[in-house]
């Protein structure tokens, strides 16, 4: 679909002999007219992006995916948190000298694209991409390493046996530094078979790394009393509140 929309646009010219896209050919015509830019922003990269989500759904585990122009067009809704990788200009006209690119060059291609600034302050963390490539890999390693332990992360649902008991259970882990959210009468994240009917006003639900859900379950197994809860669960959620997610990877943003 791809290729027609572009061969309708510009005709065979941007085709290589073997008929695929000749890539150079379409750069000469996209850096050289705003209006042909925003038409690829526009019409084929919303393409990428369905295809790209198409494949995430299909995965399990974290996912990484490189965006092009991802600020500029709009961070997707299926993405939880976004890098920008920045690098002085000097060292970009360098490392781009082996395309044939000069400084000229480099400025024609970035020319209608957000500032660097400006992504910087949108992005959730930045990697400074000013060194060597062991440099920028060790910096990376770290940042993925901080991102994989968000695989870990769980929401237990209590349903508590008053509504003293649910206060007493919120207020006991709210000052919990371990615990990244708690809520009473949580939304659907919280839901009970449609054969055990839960007030949601006794629900208190926690969102915790799984090496502490022990400890959580204990201490709503102390403050309900004895017995225990009346009932509780692990939500199935796959994707949990942005909020959340920056608050269990650390404020530093790189």
């Amino acid at each position: 679909e791809m290729v027609e929309l572009a061969v309708g646009r510009w005709g065979e010219r941007i085709l290589t002999p073997g008929m695929a896209l000749d890539h150079s050919a379409i750069s000469r015509i996209v850096f050289e007219d705003e209006t042909e830019y925003r038409w690829v922003c526009e019409t084929i990269h919303p393409l990428v992006r369905e295809e790209m989500e198409r494949t995430v759904e299909s995965l399990d585990g974290w996912v990484v995916a490189e965006i092009p122009l991802m600020f500029e067009n709009g961070v997707p809704g299926w993405i939880d948190l976004t890098v920008y990788v920045e690098a002085p200009e000097n060292e970009r006209v360098i490392r781009n000298a082996s395309r044939g690119w000069d400084r000229d060059e480099l400025r024609r291609r970035e020319r209608w694209l957000l500032g660097s600034d400006r992504k910087k302050k949108m992005a959730d963390f930045v990697l400074c991409n000013n060194g060597t490539r062991e440099e920028l890999e060790e910096r990376a390693s770290d940042l993925g390493s901080r991102f994989l332990s968000l695989s870990s992360l769980v929401r237990v649902c209590f349903a508590l046996g008053s509504p003293e008991a649910s206060r007493r259970l919120f207020r006991e882990l709210s000052r919990n530094e371990r615990v990244l959210e708690v809520e009473i009468a949580p939304g659907e994240e919280c839901k009970w078979s449609d054969v055990f009917h839960v007030d949601p006003g006794l629900i208190v639900s926690a969102i915790v790394r799984s090496g502490d859900l022990e400890e959580t379950m204990s201490m709503a197994t102390r403050i309900s009393g004895e017995g225990g809860p009346v009932s509780s669960i692990l939500s199935g959620e796959r994707r949990f509140p942005k909020e959340v997610l920056m608050r269990a990877m650390g404020s530093d943003k790189g």
